[in-house]
């Protein structure tokens, strides 16, 4: 799939409690988006279905509280 963007797009597939450290350069965003399960985005608590735009960290921590299927678009 083509996209226009400076993007990176990742999928992790977590089992419960497992984690995953991302870290943000300076100057980017992301948009993390939960396709199955619930996890914990550097603290607060996403279901499946939800998603979350952030902006002005140094690193995002994801922390699955059941099994889990996340995407991460690591975005300019």
């Amino acid at each position: 799939m083509t996209i226009h963007q400076d993007v990176s797009v990742y999928l992790a597939l977590l089992a419960a409690s497992e984690q995953v450290r991302h870290p943000l350069a300076r100057g980017r965003h992301a948009w993390v988006q939960i396709v199955r399960g619930a996890a914990l985005l550097n603290g607060v608590s996403l279901l499946v279905g939800d998603g979350a735009a952030v902006s002005g960290e140094e690193f995002l921590r994801l922390d699955a509280r059941e099994e889990a299927e996340i995407l991460l678009f690591d975005l300019a």
